[in-house]
């Protein structure tokens, strides 16, 4: 099944290690399933006022209704199974710097949401449509930070439209200037203590995957003015204990 997922040419050789370890798959699905994908892609119901505003749609809720098209049921139902979070743990196996939780085989999972906690669950995992609203003014709805200290990993799958014309919206990778400060889990991170290495560009059927450590550090790279929405697919997985 992994060969039907966004990991599908994802290598363990290509794991780049600056700033922090991470993996850059261009074209990640085949053209057709990328494109029905966007096609059938929910649109953001945030407002009109609403400027570089986030919202979200859980996995829970693409999986337990019926109002969605099949190709997206479909897509998240793939991405939450449990192959999924293993598969992205081994790619990284040599690049790990916080201890990692053991897996085995009796592992439970679940999905984030109503139905599923920590005590039916050991990993929670979770894929979600997030959609940056269009911007009024030129920002970043999330500068530099850290991802909650459960989390296992990260991965973002862009969802760019060929019509938007946009400038900026990348993810944005630092390191920090002296080592991790004291208070870690902020919304976003002093400016001073970190310093921007390179930015992963907004651009379709793209996906950025990395493990989670104090030094994954990362934000949403400034949008400047437009009427397009910045979306991707957040893909995730989470356990009950802090990693660091």
């Amino acid at each position: 099944m992994i060969d039907k997922s966004v990991f599908a040419k994802a290598r363990c050789e290509d794991v780049r290690k600056d700033p922090f370890p991470h993996l850059v798959i261009e074209n990640a699905l085949a053209a057709r399933n990328f494109d029905n994908l966007l096609r059938s892609r929910p649109p953001f119901t945030g407002g009109e006022d609403a400027d570089n505003r986030r919202t979200a749609t859980p996995a829970w809720v693409f999986t337990s209704t019926d109002v969605f098209d099949p190709v997206w049921s479909d897509f998240v139902s793939l991405h939450t199974r449990p192959e999924i979070t293993r598969h992205v743990l081994s790619l990284f196996t040599d690049h790990l710097t916080s201890p990692q939780p053991d897996l085995p085989a009796s592992t439970r999972f679940g999905i984030h949401g109503i139905t599923a906690n920590w005590t039916t669950a050991d990993v929670l995992t979770d894929t979600r449509l997030e959609i940056i609203s269009p911007a009024h003014t030129a920002g970043s709805h999330r500068k530099g930070h850290l991802d909650t200290a459960n989390r296992l990993f990260s991965a973002l799958f862009y969802l760019r439209a060929a019509d938007d014309t946009s400038t900026g919206g990348g993810l944005d990778l630092f390191r920090w200037k002296d080592g991790p400060k004291a208070k870690l889990d902020v919304f976003e991170l002093p400016e001073d203590d970190i310093e921007h290495v390179l930015t992963v560009p907004y651009k379709a059927n793209t996906l950025v995957v990395f493990p989670n450590s104090p030094h994954a550090l990362h934000g949403a790279e400034i949008r400047q003015p437009t009427k397009h929405d910045r979306a991707y697919v957040f893909i995730t997985a989470e356990v009950e204990k802090d990693l660091f």
